[in-house]
């Protein structure tokens, strides 16, 4: 991010105990930004929030939650309403899907899969929208998934929750333009986190080149909602494949989710 003030002083991430959702944080925090760190795994949110008040002297404010959880996403509702202390950029970052054929997979965690990647950006979204636009001031950064733009075998359902992310957040950038308030869909291709081992994926026959860095991918999102951008797609392979999709005839989008459902 370039050396000029960052617009937004506070913000809240979700999922932000690893990958992009950290990677975030850290750039974030290197620009005296006031940071709410949300994730499941307090452990890990503790441990990056104390590297971070040591390395930038910034607030960070610790927040543990499982955003599939009815009660625990309230509690975050409420801490995004809470006037005392406004968050002026939101990132639903949080994402989870686990790999195999639906009709093998738990109903439970596909349902779970839902909540998480669709209900709760809503719900939050929702909580800080009227107060942002009350101010005039403010950013939503949903990472979504370039998987989205395909019929994705195998993630069926996490691909189905990543197209409604990314159609959300183009459709509140349309709708909030001109009240000051960025929303911004994030559309990484493949990137190294641990979300490949923790759901059983490997993707050894994908070129070295086609494989983003999760400081990278935040990098892209944060400037983007800085900059009013309403899509952000990191990286120039995935820059290209996100211009043809949408040129790409339904047959043959079938055709490829087949290709790269048998490697």
């Amino acid at each position: 991010m370039a050396d000029r003030p960052y617009p937004y002083r506070s913000a809240l991430i979700t999922g932000a105990s690893s990958g992009i959702g950290t990677a975030m944080a850290r750039q974030l925090a290197a620009r005296g930004v006031t940071l709410v760190l949300v994730a499941r795994r307090e452990p890990l949110l503790r441990d990056l929030a104390e590297k971070l008040r040591r390395a930038h002297g910034v607030e960070v404010e610790v927040l543990p939650a499982d955003l599939t959880d009815a009660e625990q996403l309230t509690r975050v509702e409420a801490r995004l309403t809470d006037a005392a202390r406004p968050v002026e950029l939101l990132v639903n970052n949080a994402g989870s899907g686990a790999a195999g054929v639906f009709a093998n997979l738990p109903v439970d965690h596909e349902e779970a899969a839902v909540r998480l990647n669709s209900q709760a950006a809503v719900r939050l979204t929702r909580c800080v929208l009227s107060r942002m636009r009350a101010d005039g001031h403010g950013g939503i950064l949903n990472v979504s998934s370039l998987t989205g733009e395909l019929p994705s075998p195998s993630l069926a359902t996490y691909s189905a929750t990543k197209a409604f992310l990314t159609h959300f957040s183009e459709a509140l950038a349309i709708e909030n333009r001109g009240a000051g308030i960025h929303v911004t869909a994030l559309l990484p291709g493949l990137t190294r986190t641990d979300y490949f081992a923790s759901n059983g994926l490997t993707a050894a026959w994908v070129p070295g080149f086609c494989w983003l860095a999760a400081e990278q991918v935040a990098a892209a999102g944060l400037k983007a909602v800085a900059a009013g951008s309403g899509r952000c797609v990191p990286g120039a392979p995935y820059k290209v494949a996100a211009a043809l999709l949408p040129l790409t005839p339904r047959p043959l989008k079938r055709a490829l989710g087949r290709y790269l459902w048998r490697r």
